[in-house]
């Protein structure tokens, strides 16, 4: 019993160091770490020292946490994390530290996304481009209308049957997200064994919070729909490389079973360093970068912090975690006002 107690001290240990070294490293982007309960801003009231995108982020933090643990299927017992795991731990923060990026993990940029990014800047020609960007692509044009008649994005009982139409009825701006979505969506597919519904479940989630930010950025800056959509999907490429990662160190090692709970810290602790490794690799704009790096300068922050919020309560309150009134109550004590929440919450839960 002894030797146990020491070993899991050791490890406790190990982790607390190398929370305190990340926290240092990313000093800048304390929207991620929550507030001690003490300090956190309470009843919707706004805190003037709190940024309120950080107020969000914050709260986003707390929710996507509970989500990736009923992903995970995190037991509410503690567990016991022998040293191996630890080792493990190492592994996987060592490897994401790597100077080159292991196509195994990273995605690669969809081939057609310079193009749909050239046609976003280009509003004399955008129907044309767009309409010939899907059309090369018979997948990618089943998955655009697929997406365009979902529950989340269909506006009236007519079907849309083609792209043209789609442009009519959804506009160019929201089709463009819609492109950028289902030339993300194969990545997302589970291919493992080890919780396959981590994988479902964030696809589930960026789809909710892709069309969440959209609406937000519709009534806050309408012009940026298109980047809050895309942010939200590059914001969930890090926990998918995460995901990936954790699971392949833990084949190497046979005689472990994978830790959930571990899943979930490294996700937390890792997934938006990785989501920028990923921005910049595609060479997405400087102000999509500052928005996944939460900056409270750039006004896309917001857009992403809410739409992720409310995206992850919507898919909580699916798997009835939550009900109406408590996911409602978790975006206002936030600082969102009920105007703000309202027609995006009927919204993303009229869709269920």
């Amino acid at each position: 019993m002894l030797v146990v107690a020491i070993v899991i001290a050791s490890l406790l240990a190990g982790l607390g160091i190398w929370r305190s070294y990340r926290a240092r490293k990313m000093q800048g982007t304390r929207a991620s770490v929550p507030l001690p309960a003490k300090t956190r801003p309470q009843g919707g009231v706004a805190s003037p020292s709190v940024p309120d995108a950080v107020r969000v982020e914050q709260a986003n933090h707390l929710v996507t946490e509970r989500l990736w643990k009923l992903a995970f299927a995190v037991p509410r017992e503690p567990q016991i994390l022998v040293s191996a795991h630890a080792r493990v731990r190492d592994s996987v923060s060592a490897f994401i530290g790597l100077d080159t990026l292991d196509p195994r993990f990273f995605p690669r940029r969809p081939t057609l996304m310079p193009q749909l990014l050239r046609a976003m800047d280009d509003p004399y020609t955008a129907t044309d481009k767009l309409s010939r960007i899907v059309a090369h692509d018979p997948v990618l044009t089943s998955d655009v209308l697929r997406l365009a008649n979902s529950p989340l994005y269909r506006a009236s009982p007519t079907p849309i049957e083609t792209i043209q139409r789609a442009i009519v009825v959804l506009g160019v701006d929201a089709l463009r997200g819609l492109v950028a979505t289902a030339m993300l969506q194969p990545v997302f597919r589970a291919t493992r064994s080890n919780f396959p519904r981590f994988p479902r479940m964030l696809w589930e989630r960026t789809e909710r919070a892709a069309r969440a930010a959209e609406l937000y950025a519709l009534k806050s800056q309408p012009q940026d729909r298109f980047e809050a959509q895309l942010l939200i999907l590059l914001s969930a490429l890090g926990p998918l490389v995460i995901y990936g990662v954790t699971l392949d160190v833990y084949s190497r090692h046979p005689q472990l079973t994978p830790n959930p709970t571990l899943c979930v810290v490294l996700i937390a602790a890792l997934g938006k360093q990785v989501s920028l490794r990923v921005a910049r690799d595609w060479e997405i704009s400087p102000r999509l970068v500052a928005a996944i790096e939460r900056s409270p300068g750039e006004a896309l922050t917001m857009a992403l912090c809410v739409g992720e919020l409310l995206g992850t309560l919507s898919l909580l309150h699916t798997q009835n975690v939550i009900n109406d009134d408590e996911g409602l109550a978790t975006a206002k004590e936030a600082g969102l006002t009920a105007a703000v929440i309202a027609p995006i919450w009927e919204r993303l839960t009229t869709a269920e």
